[in-house]
């Protein structure tokens, strides 16, 4: 994270320079229940000056792989987080999961089951934050990820030593 992003321990809102900040959430449908409780937490860090932006999508529960599906901007949009997280050692999957789905009429096709919740975090237009991820031993949530925030971040989870 930036230096910007550091804050200090008088008011963990101090030092953040809004407008550096952007989450984007994405959700399975319906958005209730949990899924409600974090995209308030989310809104209520707007509200602090803590993010600049919220910004929340929707998509289905699976989408088939293939080159003409309607849905190909979300797995042009999975593919950028996952590159992201190789390149630091880290993992999506699971909750990210590709499965071999059989039709009713015969046939098979591959599909990507997504998450019932994934936060990407952008420092001005660089991705700085994919939760959940994992390194293979430790796991970061999105509730990891927002208690950083809350909590008067310095770096953020997937950053913090083990």
């Amino acid at each position: 994270m930036s230096e910007k992003m550091q804050r200090t321990d008088d008011d963990p809102f101090d030092d953040v320079d809004a407008g550096t900040v952007t989450v984007r959430l994405w959700s399975r449908r319906p958005v209730c229940g949990p899924r409600a409780t974090v995209i308030d937490r989310l809104t209520e860090l707007r509200a602090a000056g803590v993010l600049d932006d919220v910004e929340i999508q929707t998509w289905p529960e699976a989408i088939a792989v293939s080159e003409h599906s309607v849905h190909s901007d979300v797995l042009d949009t999975v593919e950028r987080y996952e590159t992201w997280a190789s390149e630091r050692g880290l993992s999506l999957r699971p909750p990210f999961e590709t499965r071999t789905s059989s039709l009713l009429v015969g046939g098979s096709k591959e599909v990507l089951r997504t998450p019932m919740l994934v936060a990407a975090a952008y420092e001005g237009d660089e991705l700085v934050g994919v939760y959940p991820c994992t390194d293979g031993t430790s796991d970061w949530s999105i509730t990891d990820f927002l208690d950083a925030l809350e909590g008067g971040l310095t770096e953020l989870p997937h950053e913090s030593p083990a």
